[in-house]
């Protein structure tokens, strides 16, 4: 029997060794959604696959499909994202994006816009100028914010989630598992109904929706206080454990990379 290729554009999500010589790769795509694929050979020393399949790529791939497993037949790099080879605050913030996003697609389904979403993040973090910890912390909850969205999950910030009006300044809870915010008016009629809703001060509010609708490139320029930022990240983390599948047994922000060597190192190990 014998099985046509595909070919594709993708951006490696994670590597890791597979037998003796080769690499198991997951890659996210326009057409296909994310793929999983062996590359043959991948971990020999001088190995043409492991070069051109590295995660801070935009990459062709050529793969056959089997009853078993996935096989990559041809590669060659498209676009090279250059800056995050080398920044490392850049690299790590790119790496959390690619964690997450291999985390929480699904093989085979496809989702251009989602594609487009990723090239997008990695062309504005590729880019020379140091980030702070507190910058890197706030795009990161940015990102997960979008992601949310592009998920379904997209988190009412404007209407009361119960009686749909406007919300007004100084006159609302946050409620984490329901996604959003609930007018006090609400909260004080169906107090068994809202008792988990939280108070929460306007600027972090203001933050969630800056992070989340503005500009990439507006969210470099914002000015951020580490105690208005404290509140924004544990939002967006209860956000994470409430709406994102998966076991999420440490913030968001914190030990990412720990869970990149427990489960699958990005790159040549």
């Amino acid at each position: 029997m014998s099985w046509s290729s595909v070919k594709t554009e993708a951006v490696i999500l994670s590597s890791h060794p597979w037998r003796e010589a080769d690499r198991r790769y997951r890659a996210l795509t326009a057409s296909h959604g994310k793929i999983e694929f062996i590359g043959r050979g991948a971990q020999k020393e001088k190995a043409k696959l492991a070069s051109t399949l590295e995660p801070f790529a935009i990459v062709n791939v050529e793969y056959i499909k089997g009853r078993r497993s996935t096989t990559v037949i041809a590669t060659d790099s498209h676009h090279r994202f250059r800056v995050l080879d080398t920044n490392l605050e850049r690299r790590l913030l790119a790496e959390s994006i690619l964690f997450f996003l291999n985390r929480v697609t699904d093989e085979d389904e496809a989702d251009s816009a989602l594609y487009q979403m990723l090239i997008d993040w990695l062309l504005f973090l590729d880019d020379d100028k140091p980030l702070s910890s507190l910058r890197s912390s706030f795009l990161l909850g940015g990102f997960l914010l979008r992601l949310l969205s592009r998920l379904g999950y997209k988190v009412e910030l404007r209407h009361c989630l119960d009686c749909k009006q406007d919300i007004f300044p100084l006159a609302f809870r946050w409620h984490a598992r329901q996604g959003g915010l609930v007018c006090s008016d609400c909260v004080m009629a169906k107090p068994e109904e809202w008792f988990a809703a939280k108070l929460v001060s306007e600027e972090a509010i203001k933050l969630i929706r800056f992070a989340r609708d503005e500009r990439l490139v507006d969210l470099l320029r914002l000015p951020l206080s580490s105690e208005h930022l404290a509140v924004f990240a544990n939002i967006v983390n209860d956000l994470v454990v409430h709406h994102l599948p998966g076991n999420w047994d440490r913030p968001f922000w914190t030990a990412i990379l720990a869970e990149f060597e427990l489960e699958e190192p990005l790159g040549m190990m």
